[in-house]
């Protein structure tokens, strides 16, 4: 019996696979089942199972087929497209637009978007979206659910939607929090855009495809996945200071006529490695050095002046060159072919400050009374259903703003708020640069529509230069402080802004202030109005002119114009021109660090000093504890104060205690200065003198670069020294430095740069008047009123002067004129 089952069985595995191979292959050629539909995401607990059948919910319409991501081929040419290596989009709503450029070639081919982003954990992904817009037209929406990892997406683009030159690109972020009602919890949310995944794939390109083919195609170099855009300067002559003003005006006018927003300037004496996406190379040679750079010299290049874009095998097919007999023909040939189309006479004032490359629209430049629709600044008529609305809009000042103690712009609102929003719990911020200007509470139970409703922002919150405002609206609802099941899903429309609001800036003081850090940085003053200015390097090798390209290149975009320099090569030879100090400490021309209030012991020991505490896993903790101690008293600029004695007894301890708190009166002064800053923005510490007495400036520890500004006494010219630490950074170091969101850092008499800890500035003791514009009563009285803001005790004397005065008059004349007893 046993041997009969076992041959059954064997037989059955034999006859197994014949019969289960034609039912696999026909199950294969079913199409496979839809999937159940995902329940969006909920809080409330499991409904329990009912006895008869639910009718099914009547089908969904259908939705198109989310994005599949795609690598870029050996044949595709990736171009980057985010102006920084990653950009977050912040709160339940937030938008970002900016402008890219093309060639002819690159908008005709076939052309993928890839998108490269990942979000917070927290975020909802049944009621987030991302949108990204390309010339206002929608190509991408996908729901926000990539917490683990970054997610790769991409669209194709239609063709004919984008078009030789500018073009612009926006993402659109609406993020709901998964369980948290509350404001505080939109600061949770956040999408992050990666620069190295985000940008156009050209299938089936060329090498000819991003060949340019004449100097207006420069934008379309673009950048690279940081959001920098390499210049690559080769100059044989490097070593020659006849090299120097060509190199410094090329740089400029590349800058400026390529729209970069980080450009950074590379110069060697050779051609430099491959060429990557966001790089152009550069070839600054005479006519005779040319064999030695390039392959093969183009016909039109040989024996004259040239300036254009060759194909070079070893430099790429988009190369640069400009040539001449002499160093005189190519200074003529880049003024005529590069610098003329960018040069703007120094009285003709802007209209706009160019920041397309990082926010659109360009920034409005004020320079006088104006009123700026809402809808000129590019915010849009909008609601929102969330607990916190957030627009952006961006403004520039000119580098002679002198309204940092007085004045007041106006926002008028052009809005409403539903009913629904909790008053006294809700209100209206409007940021300036970071930072709080203005809050207004909204007390009206059953909502409110506005019109032309006045928020005052004090002008002290503003800069010369670009100046960033955000308008945020925080509306709490009833279901926010139950969050019940769904209550963070998008509802009803909570708060509507209209872009007819606007923006009215009073006139405000223009004059020049010596020193002002934030003013260069901001505009390039006073550089942009000199006519000439003087150059001193550290060194002339490649780093130097490099660095100082770098630093140029920057301030020619702040000021909307090149600036002509004169390289020197000692500090005695500099005429009455402002001037700029640039190179390492051990580089620096001996005398030249005091006259920017920098001790001239860095020199030498700066370099080498040890600034940072390691701490090992062995470290004793009372050492540990001392060297930051140590280090703490060094930012501080002062000694380490010597130990007390330990005292003896309980009367010694209190009067110890009693003599450092100064007694009773002090505690009053102390409290009574708090309740002045507090309640009028004033304080005792501006009634002192200003100190004649000049402290040379220390870095402190951790400082990778010193920016010191001073007025010098005898020609009364401004000097800007930028001195890095070290030989070997200093280009990497100004590299770092003239990033958009580190060069806004640069404010007072000297600002330290610590990389990724930040700034240490020190503000003027004094600074002294330089006149910018025609003398005008009216600007004067605006300059005087700001000024005796700022001076609040020679403010006092001379209200007190007056009065006596007025009294003496006054009594003076009741003599005369009143009757006698």
């Amino acid at each position: 019996m046993s041997a009969r089952l076992v041959q059954l069985a064997m037989m059955s595995a034999g006859l197994l696979p014949a019969v289960a191979a034609p039912l696999f292959c026909a199950l294969a050629q079913e199409p496979p089942k839809p999937a159940a539909p995902v329940p969006p995401f909920s809080m409330g607990p499991p409904a329990a199972p009912r006895p008869s059948p639910v009718p099914a919910p009547p089908p969904r319409p259908a939705q198109p087929e989310p994005p599949k991501p795609t690598a870029p081929t050996a044949a595709s040419s990736f171009k980057p497209l985010l102006p920084a290596a990653r950009l977050s989009l912040e709160g339940e709503n937030d938008r970002r637009s900016w402008a890219f450029y093309l060639t002819q070639d690159e908008a005709g081919a076939d052309i993928d978007l890839n998108i490269a982003y990942q979000n917070a954990l927290v975020v909802m992904p049944e009621a987030s979206r991302l949108v990204v817009r390309v010339n206002n037209e929608r190509v991408l929406e996908t729901p926000i659910a990539s917490s683990e990892r970054p997610a790769r997406l991409s669209t194709s683009m239609r063709k004919g939607l984008l078009r030789p030159g500018q073009n612009t690109i926006s993402f659109e972020a609406i993020q709901r929090h998964r369980t948290d009602c509350s404001v505080s919890s939109t600061y949770e949310l956040w999408t992050r855009i990666e620069g190295a995944g985000t940008g156009l794939v050209f299938k089936g390109a060329t090498p000819s495809l991003r060949r340019l083919r004449n100097i207006d195609d420069l934008p379309a170099i673009g950048a690279d996945e940081t959001g920098r855009t390499i210049l690559r300067i080769a100059a044989p002559s490097v070593s020659r200071s006849v090299a120097v003003n060509p190199i410094m005006a090329v740089a400029q006018a590349l800058a400026l006529r390529g729209r970069f927003s980080q450009p950074v300037i590379e110069v060697a004496e050779r051609p430099g490695r491959a060429i990557s996406p966001g790089t152009l190379s550069i070839v600054l040679a005479t006519t005779s050095e040319l064999p030695d750079l390039l392959g093969q010299v183009p016909e039109e290049a040989k024996g004259r002046s040239f300036l254009g874009f060759i194909s070079d095998a070893r430099l790429g097919p988009s190369t640069l060159l400009i040539t001449g007999n002499s160093w005189q023909d190519i200074e003529t040939i880049s003024e005529t072919s590069l610098t003329k189309a960018v040069q703007r006479p120094t009285n003709v004032a802007r209209k706009v400050m160019d920041t397309a490359t990082w926010h659109l629209p360009d920034a409005p430049f004020l320079s006088e009374e104006r009123v700026l629709p809402f809808s000129e600044l590019g915010v849009q008529t909008q609601e929102s259903t969330g607990r916190r609305q957030r627009v952006r809009a961006v403004v520039a000042f000119p580098g002679d703003f002198y309204a940092d103690a007085y004045g007041e712009a106006t926002l008028y609102l052009d809005g409403a708020y539903s009913a629904e929003v909790r008053p006294g719990d809700s209100h209206i911020e409007v940021f300036v640069n970071g930072h709080v200007a203005a809050t207004v509470p909204l007390n009206e139970t059953g909502g409110r529509l506005f019109r032309h409703f006045p928020i005052k922002v004090p002008l002290r919150n503003f800069r010369a230069g670009v100046n960033e405002i955000w308008l945020e609206a925080v509306t709490i609802a009833g279901s926010d402080l139950t969050c019940g099941p769904g209550a963070t899903l998008p509802g009803a429309s909570r708060f509507a802004l209209f872009d007819t609001s606007e923006l009215s800036f009073p006139n405000f003081a223009k004059i020049g202030l010596r020193p002002n850090l934030a003013a260069t940085a901001g505009t390039g003053f006073p550089y942009s109005i000199a006519s000439r200015i003087a150059l001193i390097l550290g060194r002339h090798d490649a780093a130097n002119y490099g660095a100082a390209a770098t630093l140029l290149a920057r301030l020619a975009q702040q000021a909307s114009r090149p600036l002509a320099v004169d390289a020197l090569t000692s500090p005695s030879t500099v005429a009455d021109q402002p001037t700029l100090i640039i190179g390492a400490a051990s580089q620096m021309p001996s005398g030249i660090l005091p006259r920017v209030g920098v001790a001239e012991t860095i020199r030498t020991g700066w370099a080498a000093r040890s600034d940072e505490v390691v701490v090992g896993p062995d470290s004793e903790g009372a050492a540990v504890f001392d060297a930051v101690v140590k280090g703490f008293q060094t930012r501080q600029g002062r000694p380490a104060p010597t130990a007390d004695p330990a005292p003896r007894g309980t009367d010694e301890l209190r009067d110890r205690w009693r003599g450092s708190l100064g007694g009773p009166f002090a505690r009053y002064f102390v409290s009574m200065d708090q309740w002045l800053q507090r309640t009028f923005s004033l304080s005792f510490a501006q009634l002192r003198i200003p100190s004649s007495a000049v402290t040379l400036y220390e870095p402190a520890s951790g400082t990778d670069m010193i920016v010191a500004q001073a007025a010098d006494p005898g020609s009364r010219q401004v000097l800007t020294a930028f001195v890095a630490r070290r030989e070997a950074a200093l280009e990497s170091t100004v590299a770092r430095l003239t990033l958009p969101g580190n060069w806004a850092g640069l404010s007072g008499r000297l600002t330290a740069y610590q990389g990724s800890e930040g700034y240490q500035t020190q503000q003027p003791e004094t600074a002294s008047f330089v006149m910018t514009r025609p003398f005008s009563l009216a600007n004067m009285r605006l300059v005087l009123a700001n000024w005796v803001s700022h001076n609040i005790g020679a403010y006092a004397l001379g209200l007190l002067v007056a009065c006596i005065g007025l009294g003496i008059g006054t009594s003076l004349m009741l003599r005369r004129l009143g009757q006698r007893s």
